[in-house]
């Protein structure tokens, strides 16, 4: 252990915080357009900054919830933008140079196209394969990727399964690892890896990759080069890493909605088990790549959390305890984790209080906002949850008006951040702008500027 890591693991989560937070307001190697864009950036991130420690700030920051919303304002599609860099470029620069944003993540989540096709993803519908040509949104596709019977396989080497089982059944050019023998030893690897390499499969699958992998290349490239010039504008990033609660990752990757759901009548144990593998491997790849980003948030979508998924004692067995320890995890090492809760929370927040104060952000889709600022308002940052259908068919001043109900009750002595249920695809952008302009509107102590004088 070197004397730097034995420094490290002598402060508090909130010093090592502290620390990953000076680096995201201080980011090194970052040429500003110009001073204002650097003190506009400062700005933003202290803001994020003090509504997760719970303070009150100058006034709530926003998350625009735009999705693949870009495409839309600047007249493209997402297959345009998904083929073609050129337009992928040209998407982003308008949006971004727009509308004055709080912060703004890159395009990171919008597919290259060609590359999905040489790689024969089993797992992601887009436009042209498998939606229309106008669709807006790429669509998971779920399927039993790992059978009851094998819950044991993947217990006892999850490496090994994934590379005999799962990347054969997801990719279609990882088939041939299919011939890949089950659980090798060190001295099997060698003689199967020279046995394979001149299999006319494994030739052809590696040639592909080869090709997929340059394709890819161009793509970080371009999604790069967006990302530094937002950051160059003085707008902050507000995730850097992204992983999941186990209990999702096996539901939504292995073994699918409907089959999750029986397992935890039939195989309760099975599933314990597995979490419980998956759990530690979900941490070490964040920790592994924690000081490469900028941004010190985690973010975690939720998707089998839900009220309307399992019971309350089913969330209390099977999610929350493993859920839970990631996140303790990723906090002690100064990390924030920045929690989607998809669907409603409502009867989950008394449970999820149980974090240490100030740690975590969450950000509720359907959840009852009023109550989840009395429930968790003391100990956690709340962020949500403007109707993502208001945004997509309401007028400005609906959107102001609910805007500004959520600031004044929610932001009540800090840890809010205003921002959508869900992302859109398509809507007026002037409801966009009165997102914006509400935030503006409400300044320190989160009151509207028209009461606060009158």
């Amino acid at each position: 252990m070197t004397e730097a890591e034995k420094e490290w693991g002598k402060l508090t989560w909130q010093e090592k915080r502290q620390r990953r937070f000076a680096r995201w307001l201080q980011p090194a190697g970052v040429k500003f357009d110009n001073p204002a864009a650097e003190q506009l950036y400062q700005e933003r991130v202290n803001r994020f900054i003090d509504a997760i420690c719970l303070r009150e700030g100058d006034r709530a920051p926003v998350i625009l919830p735009v999705g693949t919303y870009p495409a839309y304002y600047a007249g493209s599609s997402l297959q345009a933008m998904m083929y073609d860099y050129d337009e992928l470029r040209r998407v982003w620069y308008k949006f971004i140079g727009d509308f004055e944003l709080d912060t703004f993540h890159g395009p990171a989540l919008i597919h290259p196209g060609r590359f999905l096709e040489m790689v024969d993803t089993k797992t992601l519908k887009w436009p042209g394969h498998g939606l229309g040509d106008a669709v807006s949104i790429a669509q998971f596709v779920e399927a039993e990727n790992m059978t009851a019977s094998e819950y044991q396989d993947f217990i006892d080497d999850p490496l090994d399964f994934y590379l005999r089982c799962y990347l054969p059944r997801t990719w279609g050019v990882f088939t041939p690892f299919r011939k890949i023998g089950k659980h090798l030893s060190t001295h099997d690897v060698a003689h199967q890896i020279l046995a394979l390499a001149g299999d006319p499969e494994f030739a052809a699958a590696f040639e592909t990759l080869k090709r997929a992998g340059e394709e890819h290349r161009k793509w970080r490239a371009v999604v790069m080069e967006i990302s530094n010039k937002i950051l160059a504008m003085g707008i902050p990033p507000i995730r850097g890493q992204m992983t999941s609660a186990p209990f999702d990752n096996i539901g939504d990757l292995l073994r699918g909605t409907r089959e999750i759901a029986m397992d935890m009548y039939r195989r309760p144990d099975e599933i314990h088990r597995a979490m419980d593998k998956l759990a530690p491997m979900l941490v070490k790849r964040v920790l592994s790549q924690a000081d490469a980003t900028l941004c010190p948030m985690v973010f975690m979508p939720l998707h089998k959390g839900d009220d309307a998924f399992m019971s309350d004692q089913q969330f209390r067995t099977f999610y929350w305890p493993s859920f839970r320890w990631v996140m303790l995890q990723l906090i002690e090492e100064g990390l924030t984790p920045f929690l989607f809760a998809e669907g409603k929370y409502n009867n989950r927040l008394e449970v999820i209080r149980d974090l240490p104060k100030g740690s975590v952000i969450w950000h509720f889709d359907q959840t009852d906002m009023f109550r989840a600022k009395d429930v968790l308002g003391d100990v956690a940052c709340i962020a949500g949850n403007v109707p993502a259908s208001m945004l997509c068919t309401g007028a400005p001043e609906m959107v102001r008006e609910n805007c500004l109900q959520l600031i004044e009750r929610c932001g009540k002595g800090g840890g809010f951040i205003l921002t959508g249920g869900a992302g859109i695809d398509k809507g007026d952008p002037e409801n966009l702008r009165a997102m914006l302009a509400a935030a503006k509107e409400c300044g320190a102590g989160n009151r509207r500027a028209s009461l606060a004088t009158a």
